[in-house]
């Protein structure tokens, strides 16, 4: 007679705790790299970004209109605006600027007046003619809460005819370009508004 052996060859519930808790501890190991370089990769971004925000520096944004004024024969022989920092800049140093100006005509860079900061600016450069507040240092120096008034001094043969186009741009090594295009009105007064 055949006896038939018994076999005890089966899946414990302890067996299969012990292979479930392996896939448990592999899950988090696999779980906890991914999230740590996920951290990781944020952080980076998150410094490229902010390394990017410092070396674009300040930026420059224009307070209130762009004026036109008159020289004779009923052209454009002078630029003023007014410029501050926008929200958020820290300082704008303005013996380091450089203005560049750009007709249909022509493409010129204006050196700045000496002294930058003078009630008169001489024919040709450009130059801080205003600080407000009025208690401030008169430096070269933009800081928070502080206006200049830029004038440029237009070369004789350059001013602008009725309907002329112009764009002037300020750069700097610490600021972002400040760009102004505009033209001049069709009949020009003594000071105009320029759109």
């Amino acid at each position: 007679m055949l006896r038939l052996q018994e076999r005890c060859e089966g899946f414990t519930g302890l067996e299969a705790a012990i292979v479930l808790i392996a896939f448990i501890v592999v899950a988090s190991v696999f779980a906890f790299s991914v999230i740590g370089a996920g951290y990781f990769a944020t952080q980076q971004t998150q410094s490229t970004a902010y390394t990017a925000l410092q070396q674009t520096g300040s930026t420059l944004e224009i307070l209130g209109y762009v004026h036109g004024i008159k020289r004779a024969d009923d052209e454009i022989g002078a630029i003023q605006f007014n410029v501050g920092l926008a929200p958020g800049g820290k300082y704008i140093d303005f013996s380091k600027m450089v203005l560049t100006w750009t007709t249909r005509d022509e493409i010129r860079t204006y050196d700045a007046n000496e002294p930058l900061y003078n009630t008169t600016i001489d024919e040709g450069k450009w130059g801080i003619m205003g600080i407000k507040p009025t208690d401030a240092t008169g430096d070269t120096v933009l800081e928070p809460g502080e206006t200049y008034t830029i004038y440029v001094n237009l070369t004789s043969g350059e001013e602008l005819g009725p309907g002329d186009e112009f764009s002037l741009e300020l750069t700097s090594t610490s600021a972002m370009s400040l760009i102004i295009s505009r033209s001049a009105p069709w009949q020009i007064d003594n000071i105009n508004t320029l759109y």
